[in-house]
C-alpha cells in the first residue's frame, strides 16, 4: 500500500511539474493579436465568366482552386460598366443608385452624363447609394481607389483616403504597384479597403471581338497582373491578412454590322430625340411625339423590344428612377440599334463586340473568384447577382452594410464564418 500511494504522489507531482513550465512558457509569450482583414477588390472588365476555361489562366485558376469561384456572375441592367461597376460596390441595382446608363440625362438638374466627361464623372448629384469605400471610411477603415467608376466623386461627403482621377496610360504594372506600396504603409495610415480596376479584357474584346487571339491575349496579360498582385502579398508577409476578390462587370457578345436594327426603317426621330444607341436604347421624343415614336418601333423588329418607361420588366429594377428615359429600347443581345448616319460616321471603327442587354443572357454573365483567410477552399457555388458582392465585402471587413437590395444567401458558401441575412436589405 505504501508503495502505490508513492507512486501516485511521484505522478501528481510529475503533472506539476508540467503545468507550472506549461504555464511559465505562456506567461512567456506575447499574446498574439488577432490580425485586422484587408480586402482587395479587383475588377477585370469585360472578362466573361467562361474566359477562365477557355483561356490559359494559371493565377486565377490557382486562386479558384484555393478559394471559391462562381458559375458566373450575373450583371445587372443595362450590363454596361458604369451601372455594372457601381452596383458591385453599392448592392443597389441603378434604378436606385441612379447610374441608369454609361450616358444619361437628368431633367431634374437639365445635365447630361457621359462616362467620358470628367466634370460629370466627379459631379456628386449623379451619385446615390453609399458604395464600399464610404461605407469603410464611415466605420474608422482607411479606403483606397484606383480607377473604380465612381470613386472619383465625393459621395455624400467623404472621398477615400486614396483615390486619383481615371488615367487609361498608367500601365497595368504600374497598378499593381500602387497597391502593393499602399500596403508597405504604417499601419495607422495602410489601407484596408482597396480597390483596383483593369479595363482589359473590355477594350480589347469591343475591338476585335470576344474570342479574338487579340482579347485571349489581353486576358492573360491581366492573369499575369493578378500573379504580379499575389507574389506581392506574399512577399510582404500579408497573406494571413488579405482576402482577394475578383470580379467583372459584365460578359461579352459578338455583334456585326449583319446584326443592326436601323430606327429609320420604322420611324423618322428628330435631332436629339434618341439619347443613346448601341446595345441600349435611350428616346426622349419632343413634345406630342411620344405616342407616335412608340407604336411604330413596338413590335417593329423581332430583335428589339421596346417599353415606355412604365412598361419595362420588373427584374430590369429601371421603371422607377427619373433618370430613367420615356421610351427603352433593349435589342438581343449580340444586336445594336442605330442609325445609318451614325454607322456611316463610325464606319471604319464598328464595334465587333459589345455588351449592355439583358443580363440573364449567359454571354453576358461575369467573373468571380475569391481567396483568402475569410475565404472557403475549393468551392464552386452557382451564379448569383452582382448587387450580392457589397454584403459579402462589408462581411469580411466587420461593417455594417448601408441599405441595399443584395441578400446574404450566397455569404455561408463563400465565407469560413457564417451569417446572417442582418435585416439591411432595401425592399423594392
Amino acid at each position: 500500500m505504501r508503495r502505490s500511494t508513492a507512486a501516485i504522489s511521484g505522478l501528481a507531482g510529475l503533472l506539476l511539474v508540467l503545468v507550472l513550465a506549461a504555464s511559465a512558457r505562456l506567461a512567456a509569450s506575447p499574446v498574439e493579436e488577432p490580425v485586422e482583414p484587408i480586402l482587395i477588390l479587383v475588377s477585370l472588365d469585360g472578362f466573361r465568366w467562361d474566359y477562365l476555361d477557355l483561356v490559359d489562366t494559371p493565377n486565377l485558376q490557382q486562386l479558384a482552386a484555393r478559394g471559391v469561384r462562381a458559375e458566373g456572375l450575373i450583371p445587372v441592367y443595362p450590363s454596361k460598366t458604369f451601372p455594372s461597376h457601381y452596383s458591385i460596390v453599392t448592392g443597389l441595382h441603378p434604378g436606385h443608385h441612379g447610374i441608369i446608363s454609361n450616358n444619361m440625362y437628368d431633367s431634374e438638374i437639365d445635365a447630361e452624363f457621359h462616362l467620358h466627361d470628367r466634370d460629370a464623372v466627379e459631379d456628386p448629384r449623379w451619385w446615390g447609394g453609399e458604395p464600399i469605400w464610404v461605407t469603410a471610411e464611415k466605420q474608422g477603415i482607411v479606403a483606397a481607389t484606383l480607377f473604380w467608376p465612381g470613386s472619383e466623386a465625393e459621395i455624400a461627403g467623404i472621398r477615400p483616403s486614396y483615390w486619383q482621377p481615371y488615367d487609361e496610360s498608367l500601365a497595368f504594372e504600374s497598378r499593381v504597384e500602387r497597391v502593393l506600396k499602399w500596403l508597405d504603409l504604417p499601419d495607422d495610415d495602410r489601407p484596408r479597403m482597396i480597390a483596383l480596376y483593369f479595363e482589359h479584357p473590355n477594350d480589347v474584346s469591343h475591338r476585335y471581338g470576344p474570342e479574338a487571339p487579340e482579347t485571349f491575349a489581353s486576358i492573360r496579360g491581366v492573369d499575369a497582373r493578378i500573379g504580379d498582385l499575389v507574389a506581392g502579398i506574399e512577399e510582404r508577409g500579408f497573406s494571413n491578412r488579405v482576402n482577394l476578390v475578383i470580379v467583372s462587370d459584365h460578359g461579352m457578345a459578338e455583334v456585326g454590322p449583319d446584326r443592326v436594327v436601323y430606327l429609320e426603317d420604322y420611324v423618322e426621330l428628330e435631332e436629339g430625340e434618341a439619347f443613346e444607341l448601341g446595345a441600349i436604347l435611350q428616346i426622349y421624343p419632343h413634345e406630342g411625339r411620344e405616342d407616335l415614336i412608340y407604336k411604330a418601333l413596338h413590335g417593329a423588329s423581332p430583335h428589339l423590344a421596346i417599353y415606355r418607361r412604365e412598361e419595362i420588366p420588373e427584374h430590369y429594377h429601371l421603371r422607377d428612377h427619373p433618370r430613367t428615359p420615356p421610351i427603352l429600347g433593349v435589342p438581343d443581345v449580340g444586336w445594336e440599334v442605330a442609325t445609318r448616319s451614325v454607322m456611316q460616321k463610325y464606319r471604319g471603327s464598328m464595334l465587333k463586340g459589345d455588351h449592355g442587354q439583358d443580363p440573364g443572357d449567359p454571354r453576358m454573365h461575369g467573373l468571380f473568384v475569391a481567396s483568402g483567410p475569410a475565404i472557403r477552399s475549393g468551392v464552386v457555388i452557382e451564379r448569383f447577382e452582382a448587387v450580392e458582392i457589397y454584403n459579402l465585402l462589408t462581411a469580411i471587413l466587420g461593417l455594417q452594410p448601408a441599405p441595399n437590395d443584395g441578400d446574404s444567401r450566397h455569404l455561408d458558401e463563400i465565407l469560413l464564418t457564417a451569417h446572417s441575412p442582418g435585416g439591411h436589405l432595401n425592399p423594392e
